[in-house]
């Protein structure tokens, strides 16, 4: 690695007259390990073929800058165990060789990693990318991977096929960080012997994002669980023809007792609270034995994996009661609740999904009954059904009678305009006032007469009774857009159009004061039916607004498929602070698709402010109103119409 003799153009070219001077000069002190392994790979080729090799080179000659030219090396012996090597650089180099220096600087400049390795997965090569990602001392690709079995399994894929594509952690200057990376096996132009080229880009913000999108659909909002599609994936490969013959497993359903009750007395921010700690202590109760996950409202499910076990399964039941026994602290009350849970087992107390769910919902309906903590399926169950699921059925019964006696009232939400602060809108929301049980909520009623196709009749009812009361506000001088919500079975039925079109025409109400409230979950179906339903309403000049969303499966692309008007975020993003930073981002997406954003369950000042800042449309919640009577809500809009402030304050 010394310069024995030079040229007067070689002299030149390292900057000095004297050549004993730059024979003196270590020409290997700064030459990095790859390039090192580099030259001793051309010298050794060279020396083999005894013929001349040419390859474009950059050099930096001391004090002087870069030259790029066409470096030729031969090699010759001067005695019997000595050899030298004669290196030649020309600076005006060929049209092919330009080409060759074109694709060397384009290598250079982009933003990919490419790297070369040998056999052994040692460097060979990085361009100049990878030199500024890579920590230093990365000379082999065990080093560039964060988890050491990465590169097993990087092997075992080359073994099989030439090439492999795969998304790995990567070691850089600024921390782990993920890459797509593309690996195949090539051949090294300058020795002919096998290589590995390894071309990376970072994939951190793409995988960032994909993690988002995946929680939206399968996680739960408000307490980071894994929601109803998660379970469903999670069950179907339990269940898959592949798995089941080995799998046993433990099945509980879990319901809280008097949630309703803490829910309704203290607020939904108080219940909300609650349930993430309930999930919490879940979670740890049953360690990484198996799956907790959230189905909505108070209920949750626990798979215990491996266990069918009746004592076992007792015993982690007991625990959970344990665990839960122990007071809850939020907001100034010392709360106290435990659960009612089901238990089933597979493949003891059914085969299908669905049939193991229905059989821990009836053995948590008995335990509930029995106040016993938790309750085993048998088949006696299906003869000896708890008194709650005949309430159930006895709800289902006189929902025949509500709808004909007149037993059905619509209550009317506020919606609060964030730029005026006066009343923009009102919700339109059932209530049943029972003969014997006074008023029923809509969540006791609302899912049976879905299942029972009741809620077809039902929802007929409430449009034209929303619409008619649109009308009569309007004809007094109250000109309010009326929001109404449509069920799932209401949407997928063929007369909904015409239902829609009717009450119109027989209130002789205006289409645009009319908005439709929709959830995702209506959007799954036929997709060309869909677009069709939700264009020939929009045709009509009504308003289309999805609900609740983040608490289902999230999909942005119904934002642009669709041709929605408003966005209505669910309470739980307002809840959770955590969260935060996921509702402004949806927030400015509203604005970037143009739609409005009405933030629902707004219960505090603060959530309000926060709102308001960072550019909500609509508001709505108890802190303004909650929802009141035709009456009292006419009086209330009466009251705000001229704009005045229109906080109520956290209703009892």
């Amino acid at each position: 690695m010394r310069v024995v003799w030079a040229n007067n153009a070689g002299l030149h070219f390292w900057g000095t007259n004297d050549a004993n001077e730059l024979y003196d000069r270590d020409m290997a002190s700064d030459v990095s390990d790859s390039a090192r392994t580099r030259l001793s790979h051309l010298v050794t080729d060279c020396y083999q073929r005894d013929s001349v090799l040419k390859e474009i080179w950059t050099l930096y000659p001391t004090g002087l800058p870069p030259v790029t030219g066409e470096v030729a090396l031969s090699a010759f012996p001067i005695a019997n165990t000595q050899h030298a090597l004669l290196v030649e650089v020309v600076r005006n180099i060929s049209e092919s060789s330009a080409e060759t220096l074109h694709s060397i600087t384009a290598l250079n400049h982009t933003a990919s990693m490419i790297s070369l390795y040998d056999e052994g997965y040692r460097l060979l090569y990085s361009n100049a990318s990878a030199r500024n990602v890579l920590k230093e001392r990365c000379n082999a690709l065990a080093d560039v991977l964060v988890n050491d079995s990465d590169l097993y399994h990087i092997e075992a894929a080359l073994e099989k096929y030439e090439s492999c594509t795969v998304e790995l952690e990567v070691n850089t200057i600024e921390g782990p960080r993920w890459h797509s990376m593309m690996i195949r096996r090539t051949l090294d132009a300058l020795t002919g012997n096998t290589a590995i080229l390894v071309s990376a880009i970072d994939a951190t913000e793409k995988r960032l994002a994909q993690q988002a999108a995946y929680n939206l659909a399968y996680t739960d909002s408000l307490t980071g669980l894994p929601n109803r599609a998660a379970l469903d994936i999670y069950m179907t490969e339990l269940l898959s023809e592949e798995a089941r013959q080995t799998t046993k497993f433990g099945l509980f359903f879990l319901d809280l007792d008097r949630f309703k009750a803490i829910n309704d007395s203290l607020g939904h921010a108080i219940g909300d609270q609650l349930l993430i700690e309930v999930a919490l202590r879940l979670k740890k109760s049953i360690g990484a034995n198996g799956m907790v996950s959230r189905l909505g409202g108070d209920e949750f499910i626990v798979i215990i994996n491996g266990q069918t076990d009746v004592d076992q399964l007792s015993s982690i039941a007991q625990k959970i009661l344990n665990d839960m026994a122990m007071p809850v602290k939020l907001d100034k009350h010392e709360l106290r609740i435990l659960p009612s849970m089901g238990i089933c087992r597979f493949p003891d107390d059914g085969q299908l999904g669905s049939e193991l769910l229905e059989h821990a919902d009836a053995a948590m309906y008995l335990a509930k009954d029995h106040q016993s903590g938790f309750c085993f399926f048998d088949e006696k169950l299906t003869h000896n059904l708890s008194e709650s699921v005949k309430d159930r059925l006895a709800l289902e019964s006189d929902l025949v009678a509500a709808i004909s006696g007149h037993q059905f009232e619509l209550y009317y939400q506020p919606k609060i305009s964030c730029r005026t602060m006066s009343v923009i809108g009102v919700e339109a929301l059932i209530r049943w006032n029972h003969p014997v049980r006074g008023q029923v909520s809509p969540d006791e009623f609302i899912g049976i007469a879905e299942e029972t196709g009741q809620i077809i009749q039902i929802g007929s009812w409430v449009m034209d009774t929303a619409m008619r009361q649109q009308r009569q506000w309007q004809d007094k001088g109250l000109i309010i857009p009326m929001a109404i919500n449509i069920s799932p079975r209401q949407f997928e039925d063929d007369e909904l159009l015409g239902n829609v079109s009717e009450c119109l025409v027989r209130n002789r109400c205006d289409s645009t004061m009319i908005e439709l409230e929709i959830t995702e979950s209506m959007l799954l179906g036929d997709a060309e039916r869909t677009q069709t339903t939700l264009h020939q309403l929009s045709a009509m000049g009504i308003k289309l607004a999805l609900d609740d969303f983040g608490t289902g499966y999230s999909n942005l692309a119904y934002l642009q498929k669709y041709p929605l008007d408003t966005l209505k975020i669910d309470r739980a993003f307002l809840a959770d602070q955590t969260r935060s930073m996921l509702l402004g981002t949806i927030l400015d997406m509203g604005k970037v698709l143009g739609l409005k954003i009405v933030a629902e369950g707004v219960e505090t000042a603060s959530q309000a402010d926060w709102l308001i800042a960072n550019g909500c449309d609509q508001l709505q919640g108890y802190y303004f109103s909650k929802p009141l009577p035709a009456k009292v809500a006419e009086n209330y809009l009466i009251e705000k119409r001229a704009g005045k402030p229109t906080v109520q304050g956290k209703a009892a």
